[in-house]
């Protein structure tokens, strides 16, 4: 079957979908990314609906506590197009911690690039045994970037993602170099211990390449690296 962005970005819920369900009054409220407390009050049988949108409320039940199980309690919303499972306080935070931290990290590597660009032109801050330790984290994040890029240009018809092309074969590459990179970082930064490495550069180098091996493992994880979309 062919795959589209969508599947291809399902890992992006176990993160985005986050949301915090609480209730008070006689009404549940949910706070998740991009709306704050959004009251719902019950109709019947443990379901609710959305009051989000005071000028036009929703008619009918938008939300249903489903019967617990053993795996766990769940939460329908939409007519059962998206179902939230519940989890530990500190299984959320942390997953929101974790992703603040890379995300952070990678915007600061973007950021100071230009002006590692720059330092290696001089021949005053030339330091061999920083290069790698600067290179590589870089070049991961590139390759990110190279995967939003093609999304971005992706054609209409995405069906060319169920067949081997320079979209879905650019996927499957950029991951992989992705992986490659964070690995080739860390080797970097281990084997830069003893040389002329400053202080602070092996510090912040070894932070970005923590978050960079953590967002590999992630991806790993759901099959995002190495993907093939034709297969």
């Amino acid at each position: 079957a062919d795959s589209s962005p969508q599947e291809l970005t399902h890992f992006l819920g176990n993160l985005l979908g986050i949301a915090h369900v609480s209730a008070a009054d006689g009404k549940l409220f949910l706070t998740s990314l991009g709306a704050w407390k959004v009251p719902f009050v019950p109709v019947e049988d443990g379901q609710f609906r959305s009051l989000g949108n005071k000028e036009s409320p929703e008619p009918i039940a938008t939300l249903a506590l489903l019967t617990p199980k053993e795996s766990g309690r769940f939460l329908a919303m939409a007519s059962g197009t998206r179902t939230m499972k519940q989890i530990p306080s500190w299984r959320a935070w942390l997953q929101i911690g974790l992703t603040a931290f890379v995300l952070l990290s990678m915007a600061s590597i973007v950021f100071y690039a230009p002006f590692w660009l720059v330092a290696g032109l001089r021949k005053k801050r030339r330091r061999p045994a920083e290069r790698a330790i600067r290179v590589w984290p870089l070049a991961a994040v590139l390759s990110l970037l190279a995967i939003v890029a093609i999304f971005i240009w992706l054609p209409d018809d995405v069906s060319t993602l169920g067949h081997l092309t320079v979209w879905s074969g650019g996927i499957c590459l950029a991951t992989v170099a992705f992986a490659l990179s964070a690995i080739a970082s860390a080797v970097a930064l281990w084997r830069s211990r003893g040389q002329a490495v400053r202080p602070g550069v092996h510090r912040y180098s070894t932070v970005v390449t923590v978050a960079l091996l953590i967002a590999a493992a992630y991806l790993a994880w759901w099959g995002v690296i190495g993907v093939r979309t034709w297969a």
